[in-house]
């Protein structure tokens, strides 16, 4: 990349330091404490306590805060690490459009990504999001290069299985995705044999990558491909009957000691005298019989966690508020923008890349997958840059070239 591109785009990463040193604060939000706690299990020799085990996070980004707790540097250096990290999403996001279309549209769509200002929400703190964006366009642009294969191909493979491995271990929730992108890949492979070639390598290796760590899983827990112990209480929540929930998760503890659980509270206060595996499984067993029960009420929390990842909208027991907007107005129009261009996009499908399809479908399993679980828009943040790319593309290529005609 040239120089003038990077003076080009280098306000970007101004904005985003400024944002993170004005926003942080010296309490810790959400998270936080959480991958603090893991990685200052780490430089102590282990991730999770024998005794107590806590497999809720994977270990990826934990793994970047070690040097900081490590070698005691103030953890804002840590925070602006985010703005690095979203500012490289830009530079991979452009290089990856020019792969489509011209440099003047790719700066502009560059910036479109880069000025997505949901992701400032979560800029400056100590949490998964902004790295998780960083790494789905690292993959995006090495999967593109190898795929191609115009220069680099074994380098740009193993970037991308690489990039793609280590999302798992930051999210385990994408392990299940690379599983179910690569049985999609392989049943594909009927029509098309370039996913076999090119999608299930890619998806195979980084699976490949995660196996130390589900060795590890193992060792603590006995189960095989057990990836962490979150998703139990997600679900549960997911289920609930309540009439008054939308699926939103709530905390354990915090949903004892507060009005309006009362359905809950006699399964919640059985749920905390067990331990962490435990009670992932007694989670899972209840979500599964509140779903046979009222298969419709699931659907009507489901259709609302695709409400609150797009729109933030709508929340259990809480009022209607302005903040509302600042998800919703530009998801509303990156959702309009994108179904707009599924049509133009189906009548020119054949001249569709493979690459763009991959992602399409790649994005579509992370969507569907994360809207079964409880749901925030911080989960729609890793399938923005796919979403983007194919606006770019129809707009530029598809769209474009009709009006010429």
């Amino acid at each position: 990349m040239s120089y003038k591109t990077l003076l080009k785009l280098s306000p970007l990463f101004f904005l985003y330091v400024l944002l993170v040193l004005v926003l942080s604060q010296n309490t810790f939000h959400g998270d936080e404490g959480r991958y603090l706690m893991f990685a200052t299990n780490l430089l102590n020799g282990y991730y999770s306590p024998h005794s107590d085990i806590n497999l809720w996070n994977g270990p990826g980004y934990p793994i970047l805060l070690v040097p900081f707790l490590g070698f005691h540097i103030p953890l804002i250096f840590a925070k602006l690490l985010n703005a690095l990290f979203l500012f490289l999403s830009v530079i991979y996001f452009y290089r990856t459009l020019l792969f489509f279309t011209n440099s003047r549209f790719s700066m502009g769509f560059a910036y479109v990504f880069g000025l997505y200002f949901p992701f400032f929400s979560n800029l400056y703190l100590l949490n998964t999001e902004i790295f998780s964006v960083f790494l789905i366009c690292g993959f995006m642009f090495h999967f593109i290069n190898y795929v191609r294969g115009t220069s680099g191909k074994r380098s740009n493979f193993l970037a991308s299985f690489l990039y793609l491995g280590y999302l798992a271990l930051t999210k385990v929730f994408f392990g299940w995705v690379l599983v179910i992108c690569l049985f999609v890949s392989l049943v594909l492979s009927l029509f098309r044999r370039r996913f076999l070639k090119l999608s299930a390598p890619v998806y195979t290796a980084a699976i490949l990558i995660c196996i130390p760590y589900l060795i590890y899983t193992h060792s603590l827990t006995g189960k095989f491909f057990y990836w962490g112990n979150s998703g139990g209480q997600s679900l549960y929540w997911m289920s609930t009957l309540d009439k008054e929930e939308f699926g939103d998760w709530f905390g354990t503890e915090w949903a004892l000691t507060q009005p309006g659980f009362e359905t809950h509270k006699d399964f919640l206060s059985k749920t905390v005298k067990l331990s962490a595996l435990q009670q992932d499984a007694e989670f899972r067993k209840q979500a599964i019989k509140n779903i046979k029960s009222n298969p419709k009420k699931y659907m009507i929390n489901w259709v609302s966690n695709v409400g609150r990842m797009l729109f933030s909208y709508p929340y259990s027991y809480t009022k209607q508020k302005l903040s509302t907007c600042f998800y919703a107005i530009p998801n509303m129009f990156l959702l309009v923008i994108f179904l707009f261009c599924l049509y133009p996009a189906f009548l020119c499908r054949k001249s569709i890349p493979f690459e763009v399809y991959s992602f399409l479908i790649f994005g579509a399993v992370t969507f569907f997958g994360s809207s079964l679980l409880s749901a925030y828009p911080r989960q729609l943040f890793p399938i923005v840059p796919i979403m983007l790319l194919f606006i770019a593309y129809v707009m530029t290529n598809i769209v474009k070239t009709n009006l010429v005609r």
